[in-house]
């Protein structure tokens, strides 16, 4: 978010069911706090939109402007009507229809007047349902150049992961923030936990400790088992976990039953289907994002970084 920066796109990436919805709420939160104390009453820092996936044959750039300068602080802009004045009263004017060209202007000068520093779009991958990402990604990129130092972020699965790399001039402003899934090691069980494995044991105790009923489930100890279920996707584990403590809630004495655990977990061919395309997306994505530069590999290796470091007398 530096304004220094020449980066005027942001994609934020990864699996479905990984909790980037709720991530990005958290970092929104933040980011409004950062420029509160020196937001003027009429400003709005951070826009944010859901991609709209209403059926229509093609992307409706309509909806998205609407949503977007609705976002930005304007109050049903279909609804407002162009007015005059005769003999000193006004009369409203007859109701055209906003065309997306006006729709466009309208956004413009929301961004501009509400001093927006960021214009999210979160569900981004229905961007692509239609294909022609060259085209999309110009209309996204003429959106971040509305206003120096406002920005795009984009947030959606591995899909919208080709739009940042259409072409050079749109790599040079674009940054993907990879979230990355917890990932689950090949060694013997007995070997020593990796760092993933020792967070996600330390989410599944966390859970533990909130459990709703008296008998409660020992997910630490099943934490592999647990880990392949969710594909190592936190949102993925609450999903299935809130599910198999509803069904228990449900039985009489609130007593737990492993039979439960068949209804609450996703069906094998889903599961089969959901990592395969990440996996897929993973591939996709290495060495494209965000502190994915590799320094070391120009001529003369890790040498010439060593040699920039300052001289202290």
């Amino acid at each position: 978010m530096d304004p220094n920066n020449d980066i005027k796109i942001i994609g934020l990436i990864g699996p479905t069911g990984i909790g980037k919805t709720t991530l990005l709420d958290s970092c929104l939160a933040q980011t409004v706090q950062h420029y509160a104390p020196s937001r003027k009453p009429h400003e709005v820092p951070v826009a944010m939109v859901a991609a709209p996936a209403n059926g229509e044959r093609s992307f409706s750039w309509r909806v998205m402007y609407r949503r977007l300068t609705e976002a930005c602080g304007t109050v049903l802009p279909d609804k407002q009507r162009a007015s005059t004045i005769k003999n000193g009263e006004v009369f409203a004017l007859r109701m055209d229809r906003i065309g997306l060209a006006q729709r466009r202007e309208l956004l413009e000068a929301e961004v501009r007047n509400r001093n927006v520093r960021l214009l999210g779009i979160d569900e981004a991958h229905h961007l692509m349902r239609f294909g022609h990402s060259e085209a999309m990604m110009d209309t996204l990129k003429s959106l971040a150049d509305i206003q120096h130092g406002t920005k795009l972020m984009l947030v959606g699965t591995y899909q919208i992961a080709s739009l940042f790399s259409a072409y050079g001039q749109l790599a040079r402003r674009s940054a993907i923030l990879h979230y990355r899934r917890y990932q689950i090691s090949s060694r013997p069980n007995d070997a020593s936990p990796t760092r993933d494995e020792q967070e996600f044991r330390m989410i599944l105790k966390k859970i533990a400790a909130h459990w709703p009923c008296e008998q409660v489930p020992r997910l630490e100890e099943e934490w592999q088992a647990l880990m392949r279920m969710s594909l190592g996707c936190v949102g993925l584990l609450k999903a299935q976990l809130q599910q198999l403590a509803s069904l228990q809630t449900k039985r009489k004495g609130e007593t737990f039953n492993s039979k439960d655990m068949f209804r609450a977990f996703k069906a094998s061919k889903m599961m089969n289907q959901m990592e395969r395309e990440i996996v897929e997306g993973e591939e996709e994505v290495a060495g494209l994002c965000y502190g994915d530069a590799d320094p070391a590999s120009v001529v003369g290796g890790a040498e010439w970084i060593k040699n920039l470091e300052p001289v202290h007398a």
